[in-house]
């Protein structure tokens, strides 16, 4: 180990998903505290830091690397004074795919980035939580290490204080992990919203009134049923359907939703008044029957006769609007109200506690789940916030 130590002259880290994500208004939010004991653990090894990131052909990379440097990752609590990325890499040390003339997992981009820095691959690590960025970078001759995702399976958590006590905001460590948890949540809101817009085009209700019309100008003694329009599901959207089902069966309810109720009864044994967190428990169950509903809306898609696959169609459509409309001011409620409201009853080791409970609170790893977001997205042909 001590020889693999004193080849590596420099680290390269990928930016979105390992040191953090962007929220929907274009923030560059870093894992707390995984980031900072990351960086600092680098830092003591003397190693040169760098980070290589991908961006659109029409974005300004300079504004990119401001974003990402910009990012806090704790705040000292006598000065006030943040910590951000941009202590740990300078701006001349991000590597972009538009640099390079390459993208993650092509070898060059690693090649080129270590060309700038004036090193041999071979003296430099590469750390990511993507599997075929990583092997990218080992066929460019560099030492690698594939990091989990998403943070707080890698690092215990730690004591750090409050960082960016506000109004809004308590600053506390359970707060920013369950925010982030939201981030994946906005990108499934999404994709939601995608698979009723085009469900929408594939069931046109007028096609359907029409058929009633006739019906209803038939008649009573010469009526007879007539069936509604025939459908043909797209294969993709048929996969990004079925992916979107078992994510909210999966994680949202086990996951996420189970989290967060876990940490208000704690915040409540804390001294919240129970009737602050009571919304909570109360929309989340009515989630929960719009989820319900949404499995059987599938399985009649799946398994029901063709007179009634247009109607499970519909029954889908409606459900996931009015839980995606619901749940996207569930979230900004959640992130602004309740969790600040939770967190000023916490002390610096009960919110130490909490953390270690939520990343007991179902699987170990949700690095699947993002996956299957990830891949609705590309079924959808939709780009993640």
């Amino acid at each position: 180990m001590a020889d693999r130590e004193q080849a590596i002259a420099a680290v390269f880290l990928n930016v979105q998903d390992t040191l953090g994500e962007i929220d929907q208004p274009g923030h560059f939010l870093p894992y707390r505290p995984s980031s900072q004991q990351l960086l600092e653990s680098l830092k003591q090894r003397g190693w040169k830091i760098g980070a290589i990131m991908t961006i659109s052909a029409d974005s300004d990379s300079a504004q990119n690397v401001a974003l990402i440097r910009n990012g806090i990752l704790s705040q000292d609590a006598k000065t006030g004074k943040y910590l951000t990325i941009g202590d740990f890499i300078a701006a001349d040390n991000f590597v972009s795919n538009l640099e390079a003339g390459a993208s993650k997992p092509d070898p060059g981009i690693f090649r080129f980035a270590a060309n700038k820095f004036g090193l041999a691959a071979e003296h430099c690590l590469f750390v990511g939580q993507d599997l075929m960025e990583v092997i990218g970078a080992q066929s460019a001759g560099m030492q690698t290490q594939l990091k989990q995702c998403p943070p707080g399976r890698d690092f215990p958590p730690a004591l750090v204080g409050k960082i960016g006590e506000s109004a809004v905001d308590s600053g506390r460590e359970f707060q920013a992990l369950l925010e982030h948890e939201h981030l994946l949540g906005e990108r499934l809101f999404a994709c939601g919203e995608h698979i009723a817009a085009r469900i929408a085009k594939l069931i046109d209700v007028n096609d359907w009134n029409k058929v009633m019309a006739k019906i209803d100008s038939t008649p009573p003694d010469k009526r007879d049923w007539i069936s509604p329009p025939a459908v043909t599901m797209p294969e993709k959207l048929r996969k990004a359907m079925a992916l979107f089902v078992y994510l909210l069966d999966h994680f949202a309810d086990q996951v996420h939703l189970k989290a967060e109720e876990e940490m208000l009864q704690v915040a409540v044994g804390c001294g919240m008044a129970s009737e602050k967190g009571r919304w909570v428990f109360d929309q989340h169950d009515q989630a929960r029957s719009y989820w319900a509903a949404l499995d059987i809306a599938w399985r009649r898609i799946q398994n029901g006769d063709s007179d009634d696959r247009w109607f499970a169609l519909y029954d889908f459509q409606k459900t996931t609007e009015v839980f995606v409309f619901l749940f996207k001011a569930h979230a900004i409620r959640e992130n602004y109200q309740t969790y600040t409201e939770a967190g000023n009853t916490f002390t610096a080791e009960e919110d130490a506690s909490v953390m270690n409970l939520l990343t007991h609170t179902g699987p170990a790893d949700i690095t699947p789940y993002v996956g299957m977001v990830a891949r609705i997205e590309e079924l959808l042909g939709i780009s993640p916030l």
